[in-house]
Order: C-alpha cells, then sequence, then structure tokens
C-alpha cells in the first residue's frame, strides 16, 4: 500500500492511497493545477486515480471535487449529508452514496467509513485495507470518540489531527466563537487530545503516524511533534520500542511517500 498525504490543512485537504490495483484520492480541496504540482513533487504524477472519498463537505476538503471527477469521469463516494452539501451535482458522472460501517470494496482495497465528531453534515473518516496492510485517517474531528477507536486498532499507519496548542487558541487574536467551536468536541483535534490518545489508547501498532491539518495560527510543527513524541515516550520509554515514525504534513507540499 502506497500513502501520501498530498496537503493537510484550511487551505486545502487531499490524501491519496494506492494498491497495485487501484488508487484513490480522500477529500480535494484544491484545484487541477496545485493537486499536479504536488503529485509531481511526490513522484507520482503518472499515479492512477480511481475514484475520490469524501470525509465531509467544508470547502477545503471538496472544492477541486467536481472540476476533477467531471474532466476525468472519477466516481465519488460520499455520505448522504455531504451529498447535500456539494453543489454541482449533476456535472459529476458517478456518485455512490457511502454508509458509516459499510466498507466500499473496490478491487483488492477496502474503504471502511466511520462517524466522526464535527461540525458538518455526517462526517466520516476512513479506514483502509489492502494487501495485508490497514490503515486509517481521522482529521477534522472535535474528539476521539469510543466509537472511533476500533477503526484506529490494528494499523499499520495511521494519519490524525493535530490542529491546535489550546493555549494559543486562548491567547489568540481569533473571535470568542471562533475559539470555542475550535475547542469543542464538534471543533478540531488538539496536540493535547492527540498526546492523550498516544499516551493511553494507542495499541502501538502503526509504525508510521501523520499528524495532519496543523492550524498556521494556532500550531506549530515543534509544538505537534514534541507533544505526540512526549506522549509516546510516556508510554514506552524514551526509547520507543516498537519504533514508531512521527511525519509531519503540510498545506501547501506533500509528505513524505509511504510505501508498505
Amino acid at each position: 500500500m502506497r500513502v501520501c498525504v498530498l496537503g493537510s490543512g484550511s487551505s486545502g485537504n487531499c490524501t491519496l492511497v494506492a494498491t497495485s490495483k487501484v488508487s484513490v484520492l480522500t477529500d480535494l480541496g484544491f484545484g487541477p493545477r496545485s493537486l499536479l504540482r504536488r503529485l509531481r513533487a511526490a513522484d507520482l504524477v503518472n499515479q492512477r486515480i480511481d475514484a475520490i472519498f469524501l470525509t465531509h463537505g467544508h470547502f477545503d476538503h471538496i472544492s477541486g471535487v467536481v472540476g476533477m471527477a467531471a474532466q476525468w469521469e472519477i466516481p465519488v463516494f460520499l455520505t448522504p449529508g455531504t451529498l447535500h452539501e456539494l453543489r454541482d451535482l449533476d456535472l459529476l458522472p458517478r456518485v455512490e452514496v457511502l454508509q458509516a460501517g459499510v466498507p466500499v470494496i473496490l478491487a483488492d482495497l477496502s474503504v471502511t467509513p466511520f462517524a466522526i465528531s464535527h461540525d458538518a453534515a455526517e462526517p466520516v473518516g476512513f479506514r483502509f485495507e489492502a494487501e495485508g496492510v490497514a490503515g486509517a485517517l481521522a482529521t477534522d474531528l472535535g474528539e476521539i470518540t469510543p466509537a472511533v477507536l476500533p477503526h484506529l486498532a490494528k494499523c499499520d499507519w495511521l494519519i490524525l489531527e493535530s490542529n491546535h496548542d489550546e493555549n494559543l487558541v486562548r491567547l489568540g487574536s481569533y473571535p470568542l466563537p471562533l475559539k470555542q467551536r475550535l475547542l469543542s468536541p464538534v471543533g478540531h483535534l488538539s496536540n493535547h487530545a492527540v498526546a492523550g490518545f498516544l499516551s493511553r489508547q494507542f495499541d502501538a501498532r502503526a509504525e508510521h503516524i501523520f499528524l495532519a491539518h496543523l492550524s498556521r495560527n494556532n500550531n506549530t510543527p515543534a509544538l505537534a511533534l514534541e507533544s505526540a513524541q512526549a506522549a509516546l515516550d510516556q508510554r514506552f520509554g524514551n526509547v520507543c520500542s516498537p519504533a514508531i515514525a512521527l511525519h509531519l504534513t503540510d498545506q501547501v507540499k506533500p509528505s513524505i511517500v509511504l510505501d508498505l
């Protein structure tokens, strides 16, 4: 399985997951030129795209979907709530409605949507399984609920939101309603929340963890990494055993390409 976070943040989100037989995008929050530039930077420009799966209907996750799907006749998979939020549906060549907990099988890839807590209509994360490898993407969620935990278990890789430092939000210049939204159970996951998961509920199966959707105003890569690493050190000791690699994502450039 091949995984690359092509972009993650308020400026646009997109992740590529590919097997030897099929490749899909999760979200597409930027246009075709930006997508091509990122694919080229990751040396993935020749990667065929067979489907687009949407987590929810916010603009930074869907802005490039209709154009690409219409141009390349790519099917779009989404929940009923996201379906109602997406415009220009008549331009899409094929729409498939998702149900949380029900896998979608594309060739050798199984994609299972799971419900998450966010201020959108029927938002979901995704669990991917193929060729003996499993991984999960959980971003744009205010909390990791008990129902989410089974989907993050027994994974070889994880993409987890680490959006903000709570103190930076409280001390920052955002209006109070926006601060309250970010910090709420339907907002965005904080460094502290990710650290809590890693130090208590993480099963230590995943050897690769991507920290995603970092805020430019309320977080820094150093803070996100430090918080996650401290949690792993607390759980496993200063020398992590088993070895777990933390990878940063970015809003304007792709992450590393992970081949498992």
